[in-house]
């Protein structure tokens, strides 16, 4: 058994291979194939490692644990505060749905959160748990094989090629009605691989269990494909949930072909989303009775003439809607340098604002503690434009928002702040 390490970092930041923190040249070039197979879209890499990008989440290379953490701003580098944030990561990730647990499931988990991989696996797990108390479904599927006893149709062709000499047998299709189907399958491959990750004596155990108590279910090769032709209706409503974690583990697992020392494991999720996600379901959470709030609503904005059906469109984050008058909000998971927006920041929200026929727009940025700041900014008329009486023609203000409360944790009632701050500004 080899030891597991595990390093915390940023995102943004630098890993540097180096034998003594656990990152060694092994590790870096598991992660160069693995960035190659997806675009190098997840992280940069230089010769003597690592540069981090706007993804955070967890990656695991044979017994290394890397976990990327979200960050405002400069950030110590203090154990405390990496422990403060990977448990914003995993709250804001289950706020979103990204990671959701059930109420009633609250109490019955069985660890606290030490990597935000274990919280993954301890939910997949539980959820294996559940299924298989409540009985695994059957469904009806076709089997074609070779017994003892004629059932179903006998294949002549197929039985003269297997039975000339077994008299007794017979090759036959025909209907079972039992557990092995492609909903137990998935879940049985997601649980074998889980000791391969798992560094939790616990959930090991709870795993072996699992599988001791499962049926026999036929070995399947998972692709996107398999899940995307998945569909759930009442009977396996309760089955989406751990087929979803599932699909996480299954499609982001590469096992080491060679050696089964160096598998590596990526669950990963860009920052901005998931930034743009939570800020979306706080608003809606606490929003007034009378605001309609919608996101990424979607406006075509050019076409080509020849083609109408090559065109470009633009979609803001959020519309908040109150009688006639709009919001559009943006989020941006990043600090405006000097307070001032970034020119592709503001160029964005006048062309929402001029599509959206004179709405107002803020920019919405996180900060780490204090009071919602909002300050006003406007668009001047341009030279093309004939002068108003107001010497501007739409509002774009800067908003910043504390993601964290007193106590370092994630603010349960942000959006009803952010809400109250809006409602003044815009809507009184």
């Amino acid at each position: 058994m080899f030891n597991h390490q595990t390093i915390q970092v940023f995102e943004y930041e630098f890993l540097l291979i180096d034998e003594a923190n656990g990152f060694g040249i092994e590790h870096w070039e598991r992660l160069c194939e693995y960035n190659e197979e997806y675009g190098g879209g997840f992280f940069r890499l230089t010769h003597n490692g690592v540069w981090f990008q706007n993804y955070v989440g967890v990656i695991q290379v044979g017994n290394l644990t890397i976990e990327i953490l979200p960050k405002i701003g400069r950030v110590g580098e203090d154990q405390k505060e990496k422990t403060a944030w990977q448990q914003v990561l995993i709250n804001m990730l289950r706020e979103c749905n990204w990671m959701s647990v059930y109420a009633h499931q609250k109490a019955s988990l069985h660890i606290t959160f030490n990597s935000i991989l274990e919280a993954y696996l301890e939910l997949f797990i539980k959820e294996c748990e559940d299924l298989l108390h409540q009985g695994l479904i059957k469904k009806y599927r076709q089997d074609e094989c070779n017994i003892t006893s004629l059932k179903g149709k006998l294949l002549f062709s197929k039985n003269i090629q297997n039975n000339l000499v077994h008299k007794e047998r017979f090759y036959t299709i025909h209907q079972e009605y039992d557990n092995n189907n492609l909903f137990n399958q998935i879940l049985y491959k997601a649980l074998k691989i889980i000791p391969q990750v798992s560094n939790s004596p616990l959930l090991k155990d709870r795993v072996n269990k699992l599988l001791i108590d499962f049926p026999e279910l036929s070995d399947i090769a998972v692709n996107e494909r398999v899940f995307q032709k998945i569909v759930f209706d009442r009977k396996t409503f309760a089955y989406q949930e751990a087929i979803e974690i599932a699909a996480m583990l299954l499609l982001n697992y590469r096992p080491d072909i060679s050696s089964g020392h160096k598998h590596i494991l990526a669950i990963l999720f860009d920052m901005n989303d998931l930034w743009e996600e939570y800020v979306f379901r706080q608003i809606s959470r606490y929003c007034n009775t009378n605001w309609d709030v919608v996101p990424q609503e979607y406006k075509t904005i050019w076409q080509r003439v020849s083609n109408p059906k090559s065109s470009k469109g633009v979609k803001p984050d959020i519309v908040i809607i109150n009688e006639n008058k709009r919001l559009i909000v943006d989020t941006k998971w990043k600090l405006p340098e000097d307070d001032i927006p970034a020119d592709g920041d503001l160029k964005q929200m006048f062309m929402y604002n001029e599509y959206w026929e004179g709405a107002n727009a803020v920019l919405l940025y996180p900060m780490i503690k204090g009071e919602v700041v909002y300050e006003p900014g406007q668009f001047i008329n341009g030279g093309r434009v004939k002068e108003t009486s107001t010497g501007y023609r739409h509002l774009c203000g800067i908003m910043k928002a504390s993601v964290l409360d007193s106590e370092n944790n994630l603010a349960i009632n942000f959006g009803e702040i952010v809400n109250k701050r809006i409602n003044k500004e815009f809507f009184q």
